[in-house]
């Protein structure tokens, strides 16, 4: 008997569901809804637990192993809205089956939509699951008065589907080292979303913090992560099939940021706290406040209503989105307090980069000379559940080569700088992009000129520093040796310099 066979029912997630009768054969499954909202129209005496099912990927293997570990509960119903889909892959597991995926790594539903199942969770006992278990499917539907009559007339004497409660392994997690950093707020910069989200789960694989979550499993976390988007064109999203979030999904998900329609269930989107919730549009409100004084400060959109969410525990992820036209570009920064960098990053970028194009668009009707700026998004907690881990490694094995432009090849926009050897020392001339002369650093010693530059933060790109480290040298080499130096040219020891 193992340490789950000794724990009170539910095993898994039991502080995030509702616990109705125990008695009950009944489970619900509340999809997306707020289970809140499900409990107070259906009768709780007949129904033993309800909880949600946000993720098709993550959270069906919990379910079926609460379950399994009580053979009583014979019906699952599944309501609410189906925003994942994660629904649809339930659905789609009792009425098609299931297999091994192609790398025998874990099973999954028989279904369009891409779901997983716990390898370690055996075969005949999924079977059992499917055959034993009768699913009721009411998503999408709102009548819970007819839900409730379902419910009331179900035969709640039935014996269980299998003997004993059975109990399986967990999924093995493999360890990830911890490397040494800074301990808040890493900058990662990219042109595409898809390029900046390869390099944040390397960041967090890298220097992530594991540690508890409030959810009853383990996060790999970095407190503040700033991400940079400079380059998605909002009339053309890059959007690979290796992204968890295609361009089907991205279609339903944007006008949840976009619009302030909020669907009946739902207790709110992004799109209703900043075009509806408040009785205002405040995007409207921000394309009015910049086109009256172009470069206002003061063009907010503030999502958190204290009155509601200083009490909720499920109050808005996004928090507050601040534009501002700097030197003709319009930025966007916006401020996500918890942020699922390795299925929610991707569709929140393409949600607000979307909705800095609407409103640049609108403010080009009256500044045509404004250009798109960088997206910018302060993701507070940028975490990355234990599930995922290893699926974000073997994305950054496939992909990160091939997507991530080599840091030697990374523009410093700090500028750029010719090295000479010349009249008995070093001469480092730094320039602009454009070509500018912005100063001059003068040394015999390359730690001189490097204790100068590393002052003034002349570099910004590490690999740039590094660069400029090793030529510094080379020029001090050629200098004491009185050899020619050129740079980015290897040293010729068999030519005096004459100098």
């Amino acid at each position: 008997m193992n340490e789950k066979e000794t724990k009170k029912w539910p095993i898994y997630k039991d502080t995030l569901l509702i616990l109705g009768n125990p008695k009950s054969q009944v489970a619900v499954c509340a999809l997306w809804t707020k289970k809140e909202l499900v409990a107070a129209n259906l009768d709780l005496d007949k129904i033993s637990l309800i909880g949600n099912l946000y993720s098709p990927k993550k959270g069906i293997s919990f379910l079926i192993r609460n379950i399994l570990a009580n053979p009583k509960i014979r019906y699952l119903v599944i309501c609410g809205l189906d925003n994942s889909k994660s629904g649809q892959a339930l659905a789609d597991l009792f009425q098609n089956g299931f297999r091994k995926n192609k790398k025998n790594s874990h099973w999954e539903a028989i279904s369009e939509i891409e779901n997983r199942i716990d390898i370690e969770i055996s075969e005949q006992a999924l079977k059992f699951f499917c055959q034993g278990v009768k699913l009721i499917d009411f998503k999408g539907k709102n009548d819970y008065s007819e839900l409730k009559k379902i419910i009331g007339g179900l035969d709640q004497n039935l014996p269980a589907f299998i003997p004993e409660p059975i109990f399986f392994p967990e999924p093995s997690k493999e360890a990830v080292n911890l490397f040494p950093s800074e301990a808040t707020s890493h900058v990662v910069r990219g042109g595409k979303i898809a390029e900046v989200w390869l390099k944040i789960l390397d960041e967090i694989l890298r220097f992530g913090v594991t540690d508890r979550t409030a959810y009853q499993n383990q996060q790999k976390e970095i407190i503040d992560i700033i991400s940079i988007v400079s380059e998605e064109d909002p009339d053309n999203l890059y959007i690979p099939n290796w992204l968890p979030n295609n361009r089907d999904h991205l279609k339903n998900y944007l006008p949840t940021i976009l619009t302030g329609v909020c669907p009946i269930g739902a207790s709110y989107t992004y799109g209703s706290r900043m075009r509806s919730y408040f009785g205002v549009d405040q995007a409207q409100k921000v394309i009015e406040e910049i086109k009256k004084e172009k470069y206002s400060r003061r063009a907010v959109i503030s999502l958190l209503d204290p009155k509601v969410d200083c009490d909720s525990k499920n109050p808005p992820c996004l928090n507050h989105c601040w534009f501002r036209v700097q030197a003709d570009r319009l930025y966007l920064v916006a401020t996500i307090r918890s942020n699922d960098m390795f299925e929610a990053w991707p569709e929140n970028a393409f949600g607000l980069r979307m909705l800095q194009d609407l409103v640049w668009k609108e403010l080009q009707k009256k500044y045509s000379e404004i250009k798109l700026g960088d997206l910018v998004i302060h993701s507070l907690s940028a975490h990355i559940y234990d599930d995922a881990w290893e699926e974000a490694r073997q994305v950054i094995e496939k992909h990160y080569a091939a997507n991530v432009k080599h840091p030697r090849n990374t523009f410093d926009s700090r500028g750029n700088f010719m090295i000479k050897v010349k009249n008995g020392g070093i001469i480092v001339e730094h320039y602009s992009s454009d070509e500018n002369l912005l100063g001059i650093y003068k040394g015999k010693k390359a730690i001189t000129i490097y204790l100068q530059m590393s002052r003034d933060n002349a570099a910004s790109v590490i690999s740039h520093a590094l660069y400029l480290g090793t030529e510094l040298q080379k020029a001090e080499i050629a200098l004491e040796n009185n050899l020619n130096y050129t740079q980015d040219e290897p040293l010729n020891w068999k030519v005096e310099s004459g100098k």
